[in-house]
């Protein structure tokens, strides 16, 4: 049977997914997106989107969407425009806003400012806002698609359980480990992510995180009275939540009163690697680019920017104004430049807080200094073009 044609297949359908998806479709191409899973669904993330990547988020989610005042995102269940599934853990949620970071290591609590600020936004509610906000754009948008193998000649092939695609181009979201996305992990660390939404009231409005050794646990509010708490930890010295909580004195006792939203949902494994933008002739985007520092809370934006990148350069490729090759160098280029610095950066802080105890609190200290704290973050985050 004759494969069915696009100019770009985007496998994986994610924020880094959807973004290139919709940038592609309205840059004129025929764009096909093809997701494993079935909307909506719970994702192991932080749920933290830096300011930097709210314009770009709203401008991928179109003019028809008009959140309030202080959300970027409307209560889906009331948006008059789109028909999404009600988002039944928070039907009337407004994501709130959050400027400000709490640190807790070795007993000790540095606040650090978040200017301007971040928000908080359930990946539950996000990923499915941005997959309708992509077939709204034009694109073939196609849920429980699982693809099982990739194949490069005159065109590419793209091949799942029921149906085989072609395309010119195609571009990998899948994450940091699928079929399409395998690269070498020998000898390094294991590690897991946890990820659940409790019930706690009057939740700080800070972003706290809960260092400790061979892990960390971040806590966002993501409504008046739920959060999220998502942890990443040595696979060899926790394997649920409550393993975690156990291993910080001030989250163990904050988590006492908490009541779970849904179980816990886990990925692995968690590793860190120099970032790719290519592999087998398909762009690379999000987590299969490269997987952030989780502390960092850059995942998302970096998503976001990263699968518009890739779209932008794909459609320079199918108008004709340049190869795919260059196109490829063209995506890499823009990657480096705006991404690059944060990786390193978060990478620096990372061994930091890994550090012998004696060298972080002869270091900590010079946190505290106004401005020092500021500068950290900023030196996380994504260069917006």
């Amino acid at each position: 049977m004759e494969a069915a044609g696009y100019q770009l297949i985007v496998a994986g359908a994610g924020p880094a997914g959807s973004a290139c998806a919709i940038t592609a479709a309205r840059a004129g191409l025929k764009v096909l997106l093809l997701e494993k899973d079935h909307f909506p669904r719970q994702k192991v993330c932080g749920e933290f989107v830096s300011f930097e990547s709210l314009d770009l988020l709203q401008r991928l989610l179109g003019e028809r969407l008009h959140p309030p005042a202080d959300a970027i995102l409307p209560a889906l269940e009331t948006s008059s425009a789109i028909a999404y599934p009600a988002a039944t853990e928070y039907p009337t949620a407004e994501y709130p806003k959050r400027g400000r970071a709490r640190i807790s290591i070795d007993g000790t609590a540095i606040t650090w400012p978040i200017h301007p600020a971040a928000q908080s936004i359930p990946r539950f509610d996000l990923d499915i806002a941005l997959f309708r906000a992509a077939q709204h754009a034009g694109v073939d948008a196609k849920e429980g698609m699982n693809i099982m193998d990739v194949q490069r000649g005159e065109k590419f092939l793209v091949r799942t359980a029921s149906q085989t695609f072609s395309a010119s181009a195609v571009v990998n979201t899948t994450g940091r480990w699928s079929k399409l996305t395998q690269f070498d992990v020998t000898g390094k660390d294991r590690w897991i992510g946890l990820k659940a939404h409790f019930r706690e009231s009057s939740p700080s409005p800070s972003v706290d995180l809960y260092f400790f050794p061979g892990g960390y646990c971040g806590v966002t509010p993501v409504g008046p009275d739920s959060i999220n708490a998502c942890a990443m930890v040595r696979s060899d010295l926790a394997r649920s939540l409550e393993d975690v909580f156990c291993k910080e004195p001030a989250l163990f006792a904050r988590s006492r009163a908490w009541q779970p939203v849904f179980p816990t949902v886990t990925t692995s494994p968690l590793y860190f690697r120099a970032p790719e933008t290519t592999a087998n002739g398909m762009l690379l985007a999000g987590d299969a680019a490269g997987f952030i520092d989780p502390f960092a809370g850059d995942g998302i934006s970096l998503a976001l920017q990263s699968g518009t990148l890739a779209g932008a350069a794909i459609a320079q490729f199918i108008h004709g104004t340049c190869s795919l090759e260059a196109a490829q160098q063209l995506y890499h280029a823009g990657y480096c430049k705006q991404f690059a610095p944060a990786f390193r950066n978060a990478a620096r802080l990372r061994r930091a807080l890994a550090a012998p105890k004696w060298l972080r609190n002869a270091v900590l200290p010079l946190a505290r200094i106004p401005g020092i704290g500021a500068l950290l973050v900023r030196s996380t985050r994504a260069r917006v073009s």
